[in-house]
Order: structure tokens, then sequence, then C-alpha cells
């Protein structure tokens, strides 16, 4: 997969940080059931060249590049910092979520991103040895190396940007009626 993205850029100006971005960012909440009891989830953790968070674990997300729908940047985000090629998945395994509408829009203004889309995507595998090999495409700077998490080992750690809460928000919130496994 190829994919074009314009870099945030930080200018100092009066002593104060001023970031031009794009200012929407995407947060897929990724999740992979295999035989319809046991979850992973995939992580990567952020290198040196990220301005926050440096060396934690957190799901894959980043954000929306101008001429870009929400839904290619998920792809996208997921194939770059994982190596996981969404649409390939899609069209193997049940999937349970949504690319075009998110589950939880956030709006907070005055920050890096003004607005955080998160979007749910499940997968349910016939087992343990179909979870997709995890190869980031970008610099260890960006993604020092990705790795499957059990699900209930992944809830329990402390992640990037609390990424932990999403998780259970997302299971709790939109997937209550599909995954009945719920940790």
């Amino acid at each position: 997969m190829k994919f074009q993205n314009t870099p945030n850029r930080c200018i100092s100006h009066n002593g104060e940080e001023i970031w031009i971005s794009r200012s929407v960012t995407v947060v897929p909440v990724t999740l992979f059931v295999v035989g319809n009891a046991e979850a992973y989830v995939p992580l990567g953790q952020r290198g040196t060249d990220l301005p926050d968070e440096q060396g934690k674990w957190g799901l894959a997300g980043g954000y929306l590049d101008y001429g870009e729908t929400a839904g290619g940047a998920v792809i996208r985000e997921i194939w770059e910092e994982l190596g996981i090629d969404i649409p390939a998945l899609q069209a193997k395994h049940r999937f349970e979520g949504n690319l075009e509408q998110p589950y939880f829009v956030y709006s907070e203004p005055l920050r890096r991103q003004n607005v955080t889309l998160r979007f749910p995507l499940m997968f349910f595998l016939a087992s343990a040895a179909e979870l997709p090999k995890l190869q980031p495409q970008v610099s260890k700077g960006e993604v020092i190396e990705a790795r499957w998490y059990e699900l209930e080992a992944a809830l329990s750690m402390q992640l990037a940007f609390n990424h932990q809460d999403l998780m259970r928000e997302c299971l709790e919130v939109y997937y209550k009626d599909i995954w009945p496994s719920t940790p």
C-alpha cells in the first residue's frame, strides 16, 4: 500500500509553540477475536521522534491528511504503524465495525488536534495463527515495534493517551451486543 502524507509542523512564535496541522485525528480501536472467545489487540510502541508519550504502547492512529476521508485515514494509519491491511482482512474475515462513521467524536480546541474521531474495528478469526503479522511501515522514530497483546492484559496497561480507557469504552458502548465476552 502506498500513501502520501503531509506532515504536521511546529513553529515557535514569541516563545509560544504553534502547531500547523491537519487538526483532526483518527483512533481506531482495532480488536481481533479468536474462536469467538479470546481477544487480541495490536499495539505500537511510540518512538522518540514523536512529541508525546514516547516509549509508551498505544493504538494505531494519527492525523487525517488533506484530501483524505476519515475511513481512508484509519486504513492508512493502521497500515503505516502496524503493517495490517484492513481491506484484505475485511474481505477474508467477519468484520464488525464502521470505517465511515466514528462511534465517538471528541472535540477540544487549543490542542494539537481539535477533533478526534474514534472508530470501532473488530475482526473474528478462526485461530490465533490467523493474526496478521505486525510489521510497521514507518521509521523506528515513530513506531519502535508493534506487538500483539491479549485484550485483558492491554486493558490493565497504562497506555499512551489512556488508550486502555478508549478500548474499554468501545467494548462497553459499541460492542456490548456484538461480542458478549467483553472483559
